[in-house]
């Protein structure tokens, strides 16, 4: 081995030398690639084993942020040129549970650099349960059909569809809705339609899943008609009142059919009124008694005024002078009997308060009739005729003892009915 002259002038240049050029290297690597620190903007944060949350049932709602700013040190030269795709910044999500959780940012160092620090550090992630709900199916028809004619019956298939999501956004699902057109349509339509998801303002909610993602729905097209309503009356008001009116309220309402069904209809009853005891007026709402497939168009309200009055009872008196005689033969004449003393005629009638008190005794006809009577002694039946709404329900007495003689042809017909103190009517 060669041994190291250190008093060889050329080796000591090159030891002097190396020493400046190594005070050179340090003076440029301190001052001129000076150690830096950089942030580094917009790096994608990566998301690991986001399938093992469907595995336990569950799903990534929503995460606080997917990007980060990382700050890397090393020297100018190596750490002026990295990139944000350059950095890896990770969150692993195996073992989180439903809710609002915080994940740590894993970024690994790089080969020229160190980091530093991120912001933020944490990431907040919100992990929803996956559930499915069973839920009914509306359709809501667009439009009209032509003049004359309405929509019937609606026959969907399925009628329910599930709804498959995030508990919180299937939760908010107010309702599943088919929308079919049967705008200017006359005959029954079949369409195959998709269905909306809609919350409680009639917001459509998107990402979820539906199975089936369309319906079936049958619409049948009605006849329209209108008619008269009927109205029906159960039972009897309180003792001694009675119905003096009927209201109803609409009048007419308009129904709809297949043509042949509505053929011959031209009034729909109610369903009975039932007014048992009642003392009073009676105002209800009442439903028509539809019978099978005719259906009521509209949701109008029927109302019913059924006027209930109370009966009552007055007493006439009537002088027996008051009491007409009809159809006695011309040549015949009448008197009363001896035995018929002075007392008057009493009647005993029946009426509605309403009517009752705009009665008096013109307004009752007290008569006999004689019609095929012979000569002789008789006892005939009092007749009374009466106002309408007003019931007979006593006279007293009921018969009048009458002599019937044949006239003499000097006497006047006019003066015998004088003399015999009772009105003589020979009317037919």
């Amino acid at each position: 081995m060669k041994k190291i002259d250190l008093k060889n002038k050329n080796f000591t240049m090159k030891i002097v030398a190396a020493f400046f050029a190594f005070i050179m290297w340090t003076y440029v690597m301190s001052e001129v690639n000076p150690r830096i620190v950089k942030p580094i903007s917009n790096v994608k944060v990566e998301i690991l084993n986001e399938e093992s949350l469907e595995e336990n049932n569950l799903t990534l709602m929503d995460i606080s942020d997917d990007t980060i700013t990382v700050e890397v040190r090393g020297r100018r030269n190596d750490v002026i040129n990295i990139k944000p795709s350059d950095i890896t910044a990770t969150i692993d999500l195996k073992g989180y549970r439903a809710g609002i959780n915080k994940v740590p940012i894993k970024i690994p160092d790089l080969y020229n650099a160190e980091i530093v620090d991120s912001s933020p550090e944490l990431l907040t992630v919100n992990i929803d349960k996956l559930i499915e709900k069973q839920m009914p199916i509306s359709v809501e028809l667009i439009g009209d059909p032509i003049d004359g004619y309405a929509a019937g019956e609606i026959d969907i298939n399925p009628s329910e569809v599930l709804v498959k999501g995030p508990r919180s956004i299937v939760n908010n699902v107010d309702k599943v809705r088919a929308n079919v057109n049967i705008d200017g349509i006359q005959n029954d339509i079949k369409r195959t339609v998709p269905m909306k998801l809609l919350n409680s303002d009639g917001d459509e909610i998107s990402r979820l899943e539906k199975d089936p993602n369309t319906v079936n729905v049958e619409v049948s097209i009605l006849k329209l008609k209108e008619v008269s309503v009927e109205p029906v009356i159960k039972g009897n008001p309180l003792v001694d009142h009675e119905i003096t009116d009927v209201e109803i309220e609409p009048k007419k309402v308009t129904i709809k059919g297949r043509e042949d069904v509505l053929e011959g209809v031209e009034t729909i009853k109610t369903k009975p009124i039932d007014i048992s005891y009642e003392s009073d007026d009676l105002d209800k709402q009442v439903e028509l008694d539809l019978p099978e497939g005719i259906y009521l168009v509209g949701d109008k309200e029927l109302k019913i005024n059924v006027k209930i009055s109370e009966n009552e009872k007055n007493t006439f008196e009537f002088d027996k002078n008051d009491i007409k005689a009809k159809n006695i033969d011309e040549g015949l004449k009448f008197k009363l009997a001896e035995s018929e003393d002075d007392t008057n005629v009493s009647i005993s009638i029946t009426a509605l308060e309403d009517i009752m008190k705009d009665l008096d005794k013109n307004d009752f006809e007290l008569f006999i009739d004689l019609k095929d009577i012979s000569e002789g002694e008789h006892t005939v039946d009092i007749e009374v005729n009466t106002p309408e709404g007003v019931i007979l329900e006593s006279i007293d007495p009921k018969t009048l003892k009458i002599v019937v003689e044949v006239k003499d042809e000097s006497e006047d017909e006019d003066e015998g009915s004088e003399d015999n103190n009772i009105q003589d009517e020979n009317t037919e």
